[in-house]
């Protein structure tokens, strides 16, 4: 019968082999990382390259004469619901008062 040497496994290749390892699945960690963080970004500047459109003027003042007049029209609104039921118009029950402030336009 024969009797076959083993070698004996070393240490250092255990050792070796453990730290390739780790230092694989860091680089893989860390490439998905970085995957994360570009895909975010670019959806970032996706998103405000198509949420960004600038607004002329002309549209802008519209658009506030708009929201004026709707604010007004709910001015007036309140000031009719406050009124008692049966009072004449422009006057107010007592002991409710209503302040209407406005303010003076810009332009």
């Amino acid at each position: 019968m024969q009797v076959r040497n083993v070698p004996a496994k070393r240490p250092d290749s255990i050792l070796l082999y453990g730290f390739g390892l780790a230092l694989a699945l860091s680089l893989v960690f860390n490439g998905f990382l970085l995957y994360q963080q570009s895909h975010l970004q670019r959806m970032r500047a996706s998103e405000l390259n198509s949420t960004y459109q600038p607004i002329d003027s002309l549209v802008w003042q519209q658009e506030l004469s708009e929201c004026r007049r709707s604010n007004e029209q709910k001015d007036s609104l309140i000031l009719r619901m406050a009124q008692a039921p049966n009072a004449p118009p422009g006057q107010v029950s007592p002991g409710q008062a209503i302040a209407v402030q406005r303010t003076p336009l810009d332009r």
